[in-house]
């Protein structure tokens, strides 16, 4: 069986907008991934919780996604009662898929404080990083993130998939600027939000009432 190459996109998705889904869309053309899930975050470490509770989240992902087959609705992180730890879910995410090539999307403004994350060397031995940053915008790690991943650097998607794991490719892409934060304002203000959410995620926004 020939081995599968699956994207991985975190998130608090809340709510999800056209910004994930071009993020999304885009790796799984640029590199031919399979698929790409979507794993929405359930009880975040470095940020504050959501507003909207997860079964929301997760329902408003299922409809933003559903014209698309290779973006896939993971939930894995909400089925766990404690803290959200990326480590814990890719661990979960190699167990499930041992013979296929995982590649970990993360931004760059994540990417350079990884040092922070629980157990962050440990997740170079399970999955590969697709780097994202805008163009003209270069990297900048920690030191120690810089100095660890030195010789794991790569210049194309072809050479990160010379070894099973463990790889950086620094992705160019330019994303579109739309915050989830900027959405649960604009609610909130009663503003509208079309054309930055699909419009079956603003349905369900205005049919539960969230974030007003």
């Amino acid at each position: 069986m020939a081995l599968k190459n699956i994207g991985i996109l975190g998130g608090m998705f809340d709510p999800v907008h056209f910004g994930h889904l071009r993020t999304a869309l885009a790796a799984q053309q640029d590199f031919n991934l399979d698929e790409v899930r979507l794993i929405p975050c359930h009880h975040p470490v470095h940020r504050e919780e959501a507003e909207a509770d997860a079964r929301h989240r997760i329902a408003m992902l299922h409809r933003a996604t559903k014209a698309e087959k290779k973006l896939v609705v993971d939930v894995r992180e909400c089925m766990h009662p404690g803290p959200s730890y990326m480590i814990e879910t890719l661990e979960s995410l190699r167990t499930e898929y041992p013979n296929d090539r995982l590649f970990f999307l993360i931004g760059a403004d994540a990417y350079n404080k990884l040092d922070s994350w629980k157990r962050w060397q440990d997740m170079f031995s399970l999955v590969h990083f697709i780097v994202i940053t805008r163009p003209g915008w270069k990297i900048k790690p920690s030191s120690e993130v810089k100095k660890f991943c030195k010789k794991r650097m790569v210049s194309d998607f072809a050479s990160l998939c010379t070894s099973p794991y463990g790889n950086v490719l620094e992705y160019t892409f330019t994303p579109l600027m739309i915050a989830s934060s900027e959405i649960r304002n604009l609610v909130k203000a009663k503003k509208s939000v079309r054309y930055l959410i699909p419009n079956t995620v603003l349905s369900y926004i205005k049919k539960f009432k969230l974030y007003s």
